[in-house]
């Protein structure tokens, strides 16, 4: 059973690619370590999701059988990280769709809030503000885009990264520094996210 709270091992990209290729061909120790590696992110992510420990697991558990099912269909133009939560996006996606169909009796029915719809006119300048950021950072010197959705999107730690890329601590934050120094100077200058008067 892997603890979710246990320090994940730390994969290099070389060393992930070698395991997935293991796993695919069967091994199931390789299968194993890439789960165990990946398991705390994958569970914190369902946490995110669900806000509910039980659920995050039971969530988590079937992403793993997912995996395990699926390993086959990973490519390696994609972080087996990325690909995994996918997988418990979808899981928890199909888990509360499920929910929504129990039936619930009186005594266990109990009063729900339900969070208000953001208005069409927020989602859209969400939206264009996610594309706008997204093509700013396409435009970052080679491998910065990379470094900064690893951070940023996947969450991963800068010890983590600093250990997948063989980049130091100083040197990485630096990167990251100058590239939201960036960021919020096109922010500036092409006024993202101001309400029209």
């Amino acid at each position: 059973m892997i603890n979710p709270t246990e320090a994940p091992e730390a994969l290099t990209v070389d060393e992930e690619l070698v395991l997935v290729e293991r796993a695919q061909a069967g091994d199931k120790q390789a299968m194993g370590r890439l789960l165990a590696a990946h398991y705390a992110r994958m569970y914190h992510l369902a946490l995110k999701m669900t806000r509910n420990p039980v659920k995050a697991e039971d969530i988590t558990h079937d992403a793993c059988a997912q995996v395990l099912r699926r390993i086959d269909q990973f490519r390696a133009d994609a972080r087996f990280g990325s690909w995994s939560g996918r997988i418990v996006v979808n899981c928890a996606l199909l888990r509360h769709r499920k929910d929504k169909r129990l039936v619930l009796t009186d005594e266990l029915q109990t009063p729900v809030t339900i969070a208000p719809t953001p208005a069409p006119e927020r989602l859209a300048s969400d939206r264009e503000l996610l594309v706008l950021t997204d093509r700013f950072l396409r435009r970052l010197r080679d491998g910065d885009r990379h470094l900064f959705v690893r951070r940023f999107v996947d969450g991963v730690s800068l010890q983590g990264l600093s250990r997948e890329t063989g980049l130091s601590l100083p040197a990485l934050k630096s990167r990251f520094h100058r590239a939201r120094l960036q960021l919020r100077a096109e922010q500036r200058r092409c006024r993202w996210g101001e309400v029209a008067a």
